[in-house]
């Protein structure tokens, strides 16, 4: 029964950042990033629901706990970027218009790409399967990539003095920790 409310709790994550990706984000055209990054998540996510649906999930308490949270960083998310003109993972011809400082922004970069990491390392270690493990690792490595990518146009535009500024104070996908000197 756990395995099954997990199952159910990953799919309506998932349902809700797909309905984001059309409603929420803004681009001239479909980036072909974007369809490998649909690939292994439709991958990924019917590798996690079959074993969450016929309840052969490892560490189902921790994994649910960890979509619950992804979950609730992507709203949080939403909230924050209403109106802001974001644009999908890997467009390249559209460019940022602002830097967003409220909600999950004050302590990470880039709390979307964070969110969906910790979803995916949630249905890795929820199914131990060699799928839901290339599925993490190699979705990572896309929202590291995407990111990075991002940053480098951010430093380089018009908001540069800004974001660079926005950059040395806030960690990337988790909140910087203060080091005492």
């Amino acid at each position: 029964m756990f395995d099954f409310l997990t199952g159910v709790v990953g799919l309506v994550y998932f349902v809700s950042i797909s309905v984001a990706t059309r409603q929420h984000f803004r681009s001239d055209r479909y980036p072909l990033g974007m369809y490998v990054i649909s690939a292994l998540s439709l991958a990924g996510l019917g590798t996690f629901l079959g074993l969450a649906f016929r309840g052969e999930l490892v560490f189902a308490g921790l994994s649910l706990a960890l979509v619950v949270a992804a979950q609730g960083l992507f709203v949080w998310a939403v909230r924050h970027s209403r109106n802001r003109n974001l644009t999908l993972a890997m467009d390249t011809e559209m460019q940022s218009e602002t830097i967003i400082r409220t909600g999950p922004w004050r302590y990470m970069r880039h709390p979307f790409y964070a969110s969906y990491m910790i979803f995916w390392l949630a249905c890795a270690l929820a199914t131990q399967h060699i799928i839901s493990v290339i599925v993490f690792l190699t979705l990572s490595a896309i929202y590291t990539y995407a990111a990075l990518r991002e940053e480098r146009v951010l430093s380089s535009g018009p908001l540069r003095k800004d974001y660079i500024e926005y950059r040395e104070t806030v960690g990337i996908f988790y909140p910087r920790l203060p080091l005492r000197g």
